[in-house]
């Protein structure tokens, strides 16, 4: 199974990895524990949107001001601006803009789950169709937008540049025996994608990466069952992904 980051180089690198995430892993309906549906809110979410109290549409405050006004000025529904307007995003909202988007999906025989797509019924569809229509319905629905800075709040409440955060997460596994080879700290940060790496990079990085930690992902690509996954381990470095500086 492909794993992707939750974390992102602001919009762009959760949105690259997620949708060539979603390229090489279309047949799957199941992800691993850590990245399935949208997990409870945690303490450390909580805390980072609480900020969002006083805040507002237009005049966005905390954190994630800059990425607040930026999703909600590049989104087109109704349902996204409202989700944003108050600078938080609750696992509530986030299933009510994932339901619209399997509204859109429905007539394809096709469905979305948290950073994951695949077939309800026999398809005609090719994978690359497939992704296809999930771009098509994405754009319409603004899933990405709301998801992608659903998921860079809770791996990333203090709004760490993405240096400093792919640098905690290193640590994190290190220091749990989570790297299942000796790693270094530059050597970690060469397979993380980056928003000025070309389509091909982006590929390359992205699949020896998932080959790296393959240990961690509970299917291979072709939906069978990884023999080698670990499922104590595989909680454990996935937290350390989404927020490496609370574990």
């Amino acid at each position: 199974m492909v794993g992707w980051g939750t974390r992102r180089n602001r919009h762009i690198q959760h949105d690259v990895r997620y949708a060539l995430a979603l390229l090489i892993s279309v047949s799957l309906i199941t992800v691993c524990a850590a990245c399935g549906s949208p997990s409870s809110t945690t303490a450390n979410g909580n805390a980072a949107q609480s900020n969002a109290a006083a805040c507002k549409a237009p005049d966005f405050a905390g954190p994630f001001a800059n990425e607040f006004q930026s999703a909600y000025e590049q989104s087109k529904t109704d349902l996204a601006k409202r989700i944003l307007a108050d600078c938080r995003i609750t696992d509530a909202e986030l299933n009510e803009i994932l339901d619209v988007q399997n509204d859109c999906l429905a007539p394809y025989g096709l469905v979305a789950t948290k950073g994951q797509l695949a077939r309800l019924r026999d398809s005609a569809l090719t994978d690359d169709e497939m992704n296809q229509k999930n771009t098509e319905c994405a754009e319409k629905t603004d899933l990405w937008n709301v998801e992608a800075l659903h998921d860079e709040i809770q791996g990333n409440p203090g709004n760490l540049d993405t240096e400093a955060f792919q640098k905690a997460a290193y640590q994190c596994l290190k220091q749990r025996d989570l790297l299942p080879k000796p790693l270094s700290e530059q050597e970690y940060l060469a397979m993380e994608v980056s928003s000025t790496d070309s389509e091909t990079r982006i590929e390359e990085k992205t699949r020896k990466w998932n080959e790296f930690y393959s240990m961690y992902m509970e299917y291979n690509e072709d939906g069978s069952r990884n023999p080698d996954y670990n499922a104590d381990k595989a909680q454990q470095f996935w937290a350390c992904q989404q927020d490496p500086l609370h574990q």
